[in-house]
């Protein structure tokens, strides 16, 4: 049943059970007063009789009886007027209750027996009446009598059922006019208001967030409606809110699907640069040798120049691939180890959620200057997201992901650093793997498309920062990746010097082969020119 319904029901049923009560008890009322009415009046003629009876028979005039009865007899109401005595002899009996003369005695010889006035109500004549016997003792020379009044009782009835009718009506209209009146009411403080709420309750089921309901109607509906309202709106900033996070999400795993194709790029790049350069450099240096060799005919020479300037040209061209290949090293910066942990693991949340992961960051209270590192905040960043990343899709069935941030320890040569760490609750990594786990395109994951350079990535930032990074012993029986970084400190001279050294040892390789010959001992730069000149007389002969 509808709710409309039911506020009408609850409205029209009481005033219909009360209008039906009323006239139940007001027509048992009414009934009763007008008996009592009729009884009264009743008595009142009786008096008024026998005080005429025993006033005319003090006389010993029955005429004037006579005539006194059949004046009483005229009255409203009034049928007729007996007296009998006591041997149920009748001394008078008006015209209309003549042939009723019989029951009539019958009552006055019963209330000679009682010896008191009977009052009670009978049908004469085929319509209720109200008898009323009257005992008449005139003087000890008269016989005693009973006179009887009888008095008209149908018209009680028949008022009473035009008065019942008319209440019937009444209550009738009465009831009609509130049940259109509850209706109405229902219809606009309950039923439009809370057929509103209704309707746009389906509208956001259906997924439509903008449904708005007018706040009208009682003020509990009223106030429904503004909580639906308000609840729509939540609703609403709350999806904008997770499309603008699943937007970045999305942003950010392109730019780190876009870093670790780069990065793969760039592997194989240097991988190419490395195999090709060296030979390059070879025949680059021969040629030039040949040619500078005594008694090279020109047009040898010109030949040996032209491959050694093409060799030159294919270098350049292999170095400018490999520094395209390669990201450019952006300005040293400082970044906060905590604030990026922070962020890393709050962006990672719907995920862990998704996953029943539980996550937490540990760190000290007093962490202010001391965990501020050398990188700057986006690779900072890069590296946190691979470990975590890694760390998340190691437990399917749910687990722990805890960043841990050290107090300040010693780094490289003494230097003040920042250790932090990312363990998780997962299988492990497998004493086989240990060894190759920072290698480039090296994977466990390949069934779910795994690229293998996450942890690459993460070493080569954090090395060209300064640092290390390393597989420790995990208490959770998992795996757990220490990363110690420089704290942010101005560089000084000697630890500039040390570095511009190690990028000069780290270039060396590349020309290693091209002066293999210059570093080695004169016997053997002796044997590798007399090799050359037999290449060389080798290819003037041919």
């Amino acid at each position: 049943m509808r709710l409309a319904h039911q506020f009408w029901l609850s409205l029209v049923l009481p005033i219909a059970i009360a209008i039906v009560l009323y006239g139940v008890f007001a027509s048992a009322h009414r009934k009763q007063v007008l008996r009592q009415e009729a009884t009264a009046e009743l008595r009142n003629y009786a008096t008024l009789l026998q005080a005429f009876v025993e006033s005319a028979l003090q006389r010993r005039d029955l005429a004037l009886v006579r005539r006194r009865a059949e004046h009483f007899a005229s009255a409203e109401r009034i049928l007729g007027v007996a007296a009998f005595t006591q041997e149920g002899e009748a001394v008078f009996i008006t015209e209309g209750v003549k042939r009723e003369a019989a029951r009539l005695g019958e009552l006055a010889h019963r209330a000679f027996i009682e010896g008191g006035d009977i009052e009670e109500t009978s049908i004469l004549g085929g319509q209720s009446v109200l008898l009323r016997t009257v005992s008449i003792q005139p003087s000890s020379a008269n016989p005693p009598l009973v006179a009887l009044l009888v008095r008209d009782h149908h018209y009680i009835e028949v008022l009473e059922r035009t008065l019942n009718h008319g209440l019937a009506a009444t209550g009738v209209v009465l009831l009609l006019v509130s049940a259109i009146v509850a209706g109405l009411v229902g219809r606009f403080t309950v039923a439009l208001p809370a057929r509103a709420i209704l309707s746009g309750a389906e509208r956001v089921a259906s997924g439509d967030l903008d449904a708005a309901v007018p706040e009208k109607g009682a003020e509990e509906l009223s106030r429904l409606a503004h909580a639906f309202n308000t609840m729509t709106s939540s609703l609403r900033e709350a999806r904008e809110r997770a499309e603008r996070e699943e937007m970045a999400r999305v942003n950010m795993e392109r730019r780190l699907q876009q870093a670790q194709a780069l990065a793969a790029a760039g592997q194989v790049a240097t991988s190419l640069g490395h195999e090709i350069g060296s030979p390059l450099n070879v025949i680059q240096g021969r040629a030039r040798r040949a040619a500078d060799l005594p008694g090279c005919p020109e047009q040898l020479r010109a030949e040996l120049e032209t491959i050694a300037r093409q060799s030159e040209r294919i270098t350049r061209v292999v170095s400018r691939l490999v520094s395209l290949a390669r990201p450019s090293r952006p300005p040293q910066e400082e970044s906060d180890l905590r604030r990026v942990i922070e962020d890393v693991v709050a962006f990672l949340g719907p995920e862990c959620r998704k996953r029943e992961i539980e996550t937490s960051v540990l760190c000290p209270r007093d962490s202010g200057e001391w965990a501020r590192v050398a990188l700057d905040s986006d690779r900072l960043f890069q590296v946190v997201f691979n470990l975590c990343l890694n760390a998340i899709e190691a437990q399917d069935g749910g687990g722990e992901l805890v960043v841990r941030v050290l107090p300040a320890c010693d780094g490289p040569a003494g230097s003040r650093a920042v250790c932090f760490e990312v363990e998780d609750a997962g299988p492990g990594v497998r004493a086989e793997d240990v060894r190759q786990i920072f290698e480039p395109f090296f994977t466990t994951k390949s069934t779910r498309g795994g690229s293998g350079l996450g942890l690459a990535i993460v070493q080569g930032i954090i090395q060209e920062a300064g640092g290390s990074v390393e597989l420790a012993s995990a208490t959770t029986g998992g795996a757990r990746f220490r990363v110690t970084l420089p704290t942010a400190q101005p560089a000084s001279p000697q630890s500039a010097g040390a570095s511009t050294a190690a990028s000069a040892r780290t270039r060396a390789p590349e020309s290693e082969d091209a002066r293999a010959s210059e570093d080695a001992p004169e016997e053997v730069q002796r044997d590798v020119r007399e090799g050359m000149e037999r290449d060389v007389n080798e290819d003037v002969k041919a």
